[in-house]
């Protein structure tokens, strides 16, 4: 909160949005302690393996969100603070449903303060598990502000369009997501075991189901593209480049798909090297193309820079994968009931 005007200026915001990015970031701010908890909380329940309780939540959160941005936006007229407000409230609403849940439900976890430790047992695996979604993170939010100030430099209507064109792209990306991430136990359960078919079988679907995804997504939205983009914004100019900047992002979208894959795939198969790489190579990349995008082509190197990156990310992902095919077969050799327990546990 003390460095407020500078992380307004620091996110791209100019003269024009100063006051209402202040505004909405100040509320947000407020509201990063039940944001956090809210995450955490979801994850704690994912780990009792209450996949459906985790979805009611999350429908139920943006159920929440959507009502309160009626009332804040559209009824109380709070411009984008009340935007930010349905976000923290509606993310209180989860906390609220995830903690009654493990209070009545859970075998394994309490949320009573007595249980509270800071003990290095508890710290080490915690922290140990997470840098690597800790570089990651701080990757994207780099990647995100020097794109907004890039983007900004060429004016409102590019700013605009790229962030509407994200937001359409995390549609699929949201829902690809969920596919990479959810055949990971399946990878890593049929690799331990050492069954070759279970795994290729598994790994062919989830493939499928990406490119499916993301081919009927892109053809649908660049079929309807004038329609989906004036649902967001009547800005004629917004829309002129936007097209071009949804294409970008669909295509990135796609590719960081099979990236996520052959991700799970490493992560499934313990090569945890090809794994780490995966992770950061994509921020490592993406910096230097986007700037030298910005140098070379002006607003189209910034526009096509992700998709670049992506694509250089996923050459090198296949590129390790097809590197490691031979360690892969040995491992499946080696496979047996009981490591796939071990694998899982």
């Amino acid at each position: 909160m003390l460095l407020l005007h500078p992380l307004v200026s620091l996110l791209g915001a100019d003269t024009s949005a100063v006051a209402a990015t202040t505004d909405f970031v100040t509320v947000l701010l407020i509201f990063v302690p039940v944001l956090a908890a809210a995450f955490c909380l979801e994850q704690l329940v994912r780990s009792e393996g209450a996949a459906r309780q985790v979805m009611v939540g999350l429908i139920a959160s943006t159920i929440a969100n959507v009502l309160f941005d009626v009332l804040f936006i559209l009824v109380l007229h709070w411009g984008v603070a009340g935007a930010a407000l349905a976000v923290g409230l509606s993310n209180l609403v989860v906390i609220g449903y995830f903690a009654t849940w493990l209070h009545r439900h859970s075998e394994h976890l309490s949320l009573a303060p007595r249980w509270f430790a800071l003990a290095p047992v508890v710290l080490k695996p915690v922290f140990g598990v997470g840098v690597s979604e800790l570089l990651q993170a701080a990757f994207l939010i780099v990647t995100s502000l020097v794109l907004n100030n890039l983007a900004a430099g060429y004016g409102d209507g590019p700013l605009a369009a790229m962030g509407v064109a994200v937001r359409i792209a995390q549609v699929p990306e949201f829902l690809i997501m969920g596919v990479t991430l959810g055949v990971l136990p399946l990878l890593a359960y049929s690799y331990g075991k050492g069954d070759r078919k279970r795994l290729t079988t598994a790994l062919r679907a989830a493939a499928l189901t990406v490119g499916g995804i993301g081919l009927l997504f892109s053809v649908t939205v660049i079929v309807f593209r004038e329609q989906v983009f004036a649902a967001f914004s009547a800005d004629h100019s917004v829309l002129a480049i936007g097209v071009t900047v949804l294409t970008a992002q669909l295509i990135a979208m796609l590719a960081n798909g099979f990236t996520g894959l052959l991700t799970s795939l490493f992560q499934a198969t313990g090569r945890a090297l090809p794994a780490t790489v995966m992770s950061v190579t994509q921020g490592v990349l993406f910096i230097p193309t986007v700037l030298l995008g910005n140098v070379w082509f002006g607003l189209s190197g910034i526009i096509w820079a992700l998709t670049v990156t992506e694509g250089i990310v996923f050459v090198v992902g296949t590129a390790m994968w097809l590197a490691s095919r031979r360690a892969i077969d040995r491992g499946l050799a080696d496979g047996s009931p009981a490591r796939a327990e071990q694998v899982l546990a």
